[in-house]
């Protein structure tokens, strides 16, 4: 691992390898590797370990799940969830343009697909998520050792990340920002680990308009989540943005905020249209949103 980029989630001081796992060169503070994946959780984050086997459990039994041996191929599978996805990275790749070398974090990476992709395309990546399952959390990401893009990864949550000040060009939250009850906890982490000339990108998380119809959509997922065995704070936190809120947040780090509309098809326009006429409510739309200071 590249201990010169990672770092200590409770001090941010340098790792260094102890016993099978890591341990920060200021505070001496311990962290495990399980099954090939470095925990780098504070103490009083470990809890969510936890949450994350009973989210993943549920996750698995869920219709937007990516189908299972899936992996290499995401996200360009045959799903009305996942083709939506396929038209976001177009967008992403478009909007960062050639990789020359850059330096990504990709928070809430689940399967690590993302990385993968921005790793065939040049970037260099480090992947987070608290998920380690080996179908729908990092656990699955061995898969792409062998594709010759590898990536670097390690459990962590997206309120402390386990990286050096400014170390990284790139942030990105690909579809997990809406798992925490504040996102401005994790746009100032992203603030601390960006160089001064660098991006946050946050894309494929639920945005609305209308507050009610946020709420809705954010109730209905909990009760399915709940449902299929789901507890804790990956359920409990879980919400759809308003667009102007989460602008608002962005700006409170990143005064120059930039919203990007993929062009998911026709198709997908107008399935979403009927469907809004028959659930008589605004269904989220999901934008790639890009700040810079």
């Amino acid at each position: 691992m590249d201990l010169e980029t990672w770092a200590c989630p409770t001090c941010f001081s340098r790792l260094g390898p102890h016993e099978g796992g890591f341990r920060c060169v200021d505070g001496g503070h311990p962290f495990a590797s399980r099954d090939g994946l470095p925990i780098f959780l504070r103490r009083e984050d470990e809890a969510l370990l936890l949450d994350a086997k009973a989210y993943a459990a549920a996750w698995k039994r869920d219709v937007l799940a990516p189908p299972k041996g899936s992996v290499l191929e995401l996200p360009f599978v045959a799903s009305p969830y996942w083709r939506p996805k396929a038209r976001s990275l177009q967008a992403l790749l478009e909007i960062l343009g050639p990789a020359r070398g850059r330096i990504v974090a990709d928070m809430g990476a689940g399967t690590g697909w993302l990385s993968y992709r921005l790793s065939e395309a040049g970037f260099r990546c480090y992947a987070t998520d608290i998920v380690a399952d080996e179908d729908v959390g990092l656990g699955a990401a061995r898969a792409y050792d062998r594709t010759g893009h590898p990536f670097e990864r390690a459990v962590a949550s997206l309120s402390r990340w386990p990286f050096r000040a400014g170390s990284m060009d790139i942030a990105v939250c690909n579809a997990s920002l809406h798992y925490l009850a504040d996102p401005r906890v994790a746009i100032a982490e992203a603030a601390r680990v960006l160089t001064a000339a660098g991006s946050l990108l946050v894309m494929n998380d639920p945005v609305h308009s209308d507050r009610r119809s946020a709420e809705r959509a954010s109730s209905d997922f909990k009760d399915r989540m709940r449902a299929g065995g789901g507890s804790g704070r990956l359920v409990d936190e879980h919400r759809h943005f308003i667009a102007a809120e989460l602008e608002a947040d962005l700006r409170t780090k990143f005064p120059k905020v930039s919203r990007h509309d993929p062009d998911f098809g026709a198709g997908f326009r107008v399935s979403r249209a009927l469907k809004s006429i028959v659930l008589r409510m605004e269904l989220a739309s999901f934008p790639v949103y890009v700040a810079r200071r």
